[in-house]
């Protein structure tokens, strides 16, 4: 028997990060009709009906039916299984209404809450020990979350403006300009951490980099604004040769929006 003081602490925070995933999800989709989720805006990216419904699949999956024994496959198979019905296709997809796609996202949510509490996340389960499955499963929805954002920026009818959970806060420096210059060498890189990280990311290795800048701080709009209207799409020893050609090939002179 696993002692409260050990599961309660690490239960509560995996819960804890599901519904912080949920609520970006909810949020980001909150200003948009069922028709504009449902409505494939690019080959290039699915409806993001199939999103939501391939999220539920994906939980329900992992943390309910995967944790019942031997894990049988990776994918729910089935209408959202990304392999069998990939994005070009899923626009034609006979896909449940926006209300029975919350449905399930909430029941499935509700079960793997009311289970959480039950399970041993500090024994020899790989899945579950130190809350590995659930890490998985709250990256999941996040990266479908960025999948989504990428879908609406290729939205021609109307510019899709994301509601905002915080707002931005004032920057703590002033180093607008400042670059900073890495002189080179060997630097380690990826992690050991086997509870949050994917297998991509493991394990600890060192690799070495030449010398190079980089800005000291992110790019601002009013400094991106600056170098267009100096003329930085017309200057061709600003960009990179592969920039270039797609500079060319596309006549950019600004970002899409």
């Amino acid at each position: 028997m696993i002692q409260d003081s050990v599961v309660a602490p690490l239960a509560e925070q995996v819960a804890a990060l599901l519904e912080e995933a949920r609520a970006r999800t909810l949020l980001l989709i909150s200003p948009l009709s069922e028709a504009e989720l449902r409505t494939q805006h690019s080959r290039l990216m699915g409806p993001l009906l199939w999103d939501l419904g391939h999220i539920a699949h994906f939980e329900e999956l992992w943390l309910l039916r995967n944790l019942e024994g031997p894990v049988e496959f990776g994918e729910m198979p089935g209408m959202f299984n990304p392999f069998e019905n990939p994005r070009a296709v899923r626009g034609g997809l006979d896909m449940p209404t926006l209300p029975q796609t919350l449905s399930v996202m909430a029941e499935t949510r509700g079960r793997v809450l009311d289970r959480i509490p039950t399970l041993d996340l500090a024994g020899g389960d790989p899945l579950l020990r130190d809350g590995y499955v659930f890490r998985m499963v709250a990256q999941h929805e996040y990266q479908h979350g960025e999948t989504m954002l990428q879908a609406l920026q290729l939205k021609e009818e109307e510019l899709y403006r994301a509601p905002r959970a915080w707002s931005v806060p004032e920057p703590r420096w002033t180093m607008r300009e400042e670059m900073v210059r890495f002189p080179g060498g060997e630097v380690e890189i990826g992690t050991a951490d086997r509870s949050a990280a994917y297998d991509n990311e493991r394990p600890p290795h060192r690799v070495e980099l030449r010398p190079f800048r980089i800005d000291a701080a992110p790019v601002t709009n009013g400094a991106y604004l600056e170098f267009m209207e100096a003329g930085g799409y017309d200057e061709r020893r600003l960009w990179t040769d592969a920039g270039w050609a797609w500079r060319e090939e596309t006549g950019a002179r600004s970002p899409q929006f």
